[in-house]
């Protein structure tokens, strides 16, 4: 992510002419959204997924690192239910949405904020 951002190119329209939006979902709709998108990815196989490659888990990998992935693979080690690390994912995903949402407040400044449902 480093290196992408250090050779991001600059727009490619001028943002004094175009209209600048950002989109701003209500908090809970999001919430509800990432609940929902977790329990279809472990109804997709995301736990069986993480189980085929716990042999070669490398917690310091960026694909160890990607979101519920340390969290399924603490309940695989018997560290945790099911339950509580399918919770703890979502708390990580809500938490990283949260950060997304500050980081457009502080540099989107100047853009028109829609908001969602």
């Amino acid at each position: 992510l480093a290196a992408w951002q250090a050779g991001a190119q600059p727009p490619l329209l001028p943002l004094a002419d175009v209209a600048s939006l950002v989109l701003r979902p209500d908090p809970e709709w999001l919430g509800a959204r990432i609940d929902a998108r977790f329990d279809a990815m472990i109804e997709g196989g995301a736990l069986e997924e993480v189980r085929a490659a716990l042999p070669g888990w490398q917690p310091g990998l960026p694909s160890s690192r990607a979101i519920g992935a340390p969290e399924l693979v603490a309940h695989l080690q018997g560290e945790t239910s099911l339950e509580e690390a399918v919770a703890l994912a979502k708390i990580a995903s809500r938490q990283y949405a949260k950060r997304q949402r500050t980081w457009f407040r502080n540099r989107m400044k100047g853009w028109q904020a829609v908001a969602l449902p």
